[in-house]
């Protein structure tokens, strides 16, 4: 009988200890996740839930990042800023024009679908947003030239929805 409860003891603890392992990995798990993580994880379950077309994968632009410049950007220029929303594979507005120097400013939208606003020659992008949501993106246009500016939600850029920054 000492043999059976001792038995039972270990079983019953062995069972706790796996318990409380268990949770306390999940919880580190999401600690370790961070913001940023959690900011991947929710952007990919946005991406499932506005359908099939956000899914299709543009290889062109796997893998890159675009970093945002802030608004405290100093220089003797005129600030131009664009309102600009996102529909199904266009833009509302195709092209912008600026001059060299201008700080610009993009007000991003989206009023149909997970949408951005990107432009790889200044390193600039806005933040994915959903249906109702805005962002914006501040940067210099201190190159003359004509840039595409596209969507780089899945397919959307290879669907259409691309628009042309003229930096005069």
């Amino acid at each position: 009988m000492k043999i059976f409860l001792t038995l039972l003891i270990l079983i019953i603890l062995g069972g706790l200890g796996w318990y409380i392992f268990h949770n306390s990995e999940v919880s580190l798990t999401d600690e370790m996740m961070g913001e940023e993580k959690m900011e991947e994880s929710k952007d990919t379950m946005m991406e499932e839930s506005v359908g099939q077309e956000a899914m299709e994968e543009d290889n062109t632009d796997a893998g890159m990042e675009f970093p945002t410049v802030d608004a405290d950007v100093s220089i003797n220029a005129e600030a131009e800023v664009f309102n600009i929303t996102g529909h199904n594979f266009t833009f509302s507005q195709t092209e912008i024009r600026v001059k060299e120097g201008d700080t610009v400013t993009i007000n991003f939208s989206s009023t149909d679908g997970f949408h951005d606003w990107v432009v790889d020659e200044f390193a600039v992008a806005t933040a994915r947003v959903n249906t109702g949501d805005s962002t914006s993106v501040t940067f210099v246009a201190d190159k003359a030239g004509t840039y595409e500016y596209y969507c780089s939600v899945g397919s959307h850029r290879a669907n259409g929805m691309v628009g042309t920054l003229i930096v005069e």
